[in-house]
């Protein structure tokens, strides 16, 4: 990995974030750290309240140390998200212990509320072009997202997997709740909040196993 890259292209970030957010309504972006090394990306929803407001930030390393103080640290929460990559890796910290890198669909959304954030064309640019640079910079081989279809979620998602040329012609139903790539470097299921209230989480952590190794 070329870690001047990844620093320079978060800086970037995190100024272009500071120019359409004038008003400070968004949280901090999230931005990958340079200790990440996994081949696997673990691609969530949004970053609603992702360490408060990017106000008085000027540099990018202090984002970094948020990304490393909560996914190396290992304080993810015990919620089906983080339960169901930890259960399809078989480790207990999916930061120091596996081949994972983890990112959202959205560098940055609501301050401090959660619900669907409704966010600007140009915050959906900024993140499709995020995750292309970070899928390269990283090496990333494979993608798991797991995102509800048809909301904003799978318009951003579709966007990066037209740039990346990896074709799918389906979605996840309820009667099919993982679907791949053609080239099989993609695997796309619901949310795993969803997946366990409809009694597929097992099911789904089972085939993401499969396809991590």
């Amino acid at each position: 990995m070329d870690e001047l890259k990844l620093h320079t292209l978060n800086d970037e970030v995190l100024e272009q974030v500071k120019i359409i957010d004038k008003n400070y309504l968004l949280s901090n972006p999230l931005l990958i750290s340079s200790n990440s090394t996994g081949k696997i990306l673990y691609l969530g929803q949004e970053t609603n309240t992702w360490y408060g407001s990017h106000k008085g930030i000027t540099s990018a390393r202090v984002v970094e140390g948020y990304y490393d103080e909560f996914f190396f640290e290992n304080k993810m929460p015990n919620k089906p998200f983080w339960r169901f990559i930890r259960n399809a890796a078989d480790i207990s910290d999916v930061g120091n212990d596996g081949d994972i890198t983890w990112a959202n669909l959205f560098i940055c959304s609501n301050k401090d509320k959660k619900g669907t954030p409704k966010l600007s064309d140009e915050i959906k640019n900024l993140s499709i072009n995020y995750l292309l640079n970070v899928i390269d910079i990283l090496g990333i081989e494979k993608v798991i997202a797991v995102v509800g279809p048809q909301n904003p979620y799978y318009f951003v998602l579709m966007s990066l997997l037209g740039e990346l040329g990896w074709k799918t012609n389906e979605w996840p139903t309820e009667s099919k709740t993982v679907v791949y790539s053609e080239n099989e470097k993609l695997f796309y299921t619901y949310h795993p909040n969803r997946l366990q209230r409809t009694h597929n989480f097992d099911d789904a952590c089972i085939k993401a196993s499969k396809f991590i190794k």
